[in-house]
């Protein structure tokens, strides 16, 4: 009888302990199979989200390569003939107003060939640190920007203005004062006056790189938005591009507008 009772003991110990093996191998199973689950819905998602971006990015380049042909006022397209499981589009609107980083050097160039009143220019943009420098105790020795303003007329003569950021001087520079913005963003204003006949105004930031910003009554389109989107499974990618007017480079600010000849 006792050794009946061992033996059932026994066989109890062991069927419990095939339960937990069992139980151990089909948590094993389960993590394995989720892990490989997971990894693949990762792995789809990369590949839907890179060919969306891919997709996007196409769109991006459709709306500049149209821009070199058309002023811009009516540029849209379909995306979905770049890949057969992507669909999205793109779409370029145009803006009378400007604002865009210009680097130290470069220039930006608005079109002025019209009437324009209550023309303004902003720059000194107050929340990037590396614009919005105390002039008072510049640190590193950088300063916030300069500008130089280019009026070009129809008969290829420039006149030039210089302003300092706001509150600063850069020594016997010469330059004239801007004034307080007065504005949530920028921190540096000029009223301007267009000479008349102006046709290009070009600006260019000194000494440091600036956010550019202008408005003014009477404005033609300065700028372009372009916003291209794809979408293909659950991912959606969107992408926006700021683009000013066609320009030559600033290194041609000496040479490109003058009426006489350019010497050896």
């Amino acid at each position: 009888m006792m050794e009946v009772m061992k033996n059932k003991i026994l066989e109890g110990q062991i069927g419990l302990l095939l339960l937990v093996i069992m139980g151990v191998i089909i948590a094993l199973v389960m993590s394995v199979a989720s892990r490989s689950l997971s990894d693949t819905v990762l792995s789809r998602q990369e590949r839907e989200s890179s060919a969306a971006f891919s997709v996007a990015e196409t769109g991006v380049e459709q709306a500049m390569s149209a821009l070199q042909n058309t002023d811009g006022q009516s540029i849209s397209g379909n995306l979905s003939a770049f890949s057969d499981a992507v669909t999205g589009n793109y779409q370029v609107n145009t803006n009378t107003t400007y604002g865009l980083f210009v680097k130290e050097g470069e220039t930006a160039q608005l079109d002025v060939n019209s009437p324009i009143s209550d023309f303004v220019i902003y720059w000194t943009k107050k929340s990037d640190m590396s614009e919005n420098i105390d002039c008072t105790s510049p640190s590193a020795l950088k300063y916030p920007a300069a500008i130089e303003i280019s009026a070009v007329s129809t008969s290829g003569v420039v006149a030039r203005n210089y302003y300092n950021a706001f509150n600063c001087s850069y020594g016997t520079t010469g330059f004239d004062a801007s004034t307080i913005a007065g504005d949530p963003d920028y921190k540096s204003k000029v009223i301007y006056v267009i000479p008349d006949s102006t046709l290009k105004l070009r600006i260019k930031p000194l000494l440091a790189g600036a956010t550019i910003a202008v408005s003014g009554t009477g404005l033609s389109n300065q700028l372009y938005l372009i916003q291209s989107k794809a979408a293909t499974g659950d991912a959606q990618k969107e992408i926006e591009v700021k683009r000013g007017l066609d320009a030559p480079p600033s290194v041609f600010d000496f040479s490109l507008f003058t009426t006489g000849t350019i010497g050896n």
